[in-house]
């Protein structure tokens, strides 16, 4: 047996690399260009149609964000807007109640003068019955003095 050249080497490796390795290359090419590299096209469409449903979130969650914003902007005025009719509310109350106070003593005013009217009409209603029983006295003593006269006049 002849020892191994370099030369010899070189032609195995290259016929090896030729025969074997550079087949299974062409193979492995082959199965990634057929079936991984469609793989990883409908991952990258997934991916980017994945990427179009979460911008859209995110843009439906900056609505929403807004939104809330500006109701929390209603909420506060609105507050602010009870807060203030509450204020009015109190004041309100404080002016009724002293109202109510000032027709308390207009109510009690009103009963001391009923009184002094009911007091009134029964003086004047005893007024008015002296005054007609006067009257009919008035009128019984003309006709007395009218009887008199006359008696006078029939005398001798």
């Amino acid at each position: 047996m002849e020892p191994l050249t370099k030369k010899d080497l070189k032609e195995a490796f290259e016929e090896f690399q030729k025969n074997i390795i550079e087949p299974r290359f062409d193979r492995i090419e082959t199965y990634i260009l057929d079936r991984i590299e469609p793989r990883f096209d409908r991952l990258e469409q997934k991916l980017e149609e994945h990427d179009k449903k979460f911008a859209d979130l995110l843009a439906h969650f900056d609505q929403i964000y807004h939104r809330l914003d500006r109701l929390e902007t209603e909420y506060h005025a609105i507050t602010a807007s009870i807060v203030k009719i509450e204020e009015s509310l109190n004041r309100v109350e404080k002016r009724l109640s002293r109202v109510e106070g000032h027709l308390d003593e207009f109510e009690q005013r009103l009963d001391r003068i009923e009184g002094k009217v009911d007091k009134e009409i029964d003086l004047r209603e005893r007024l008015e019955r002296e005054i007609a029983d006067l009257k009919q006295r008035t009128a019984l003593l003309q006709n007395r003095i009218e009887e008199l006269e006359n008696r006078i006049k029939t005398l001798p």
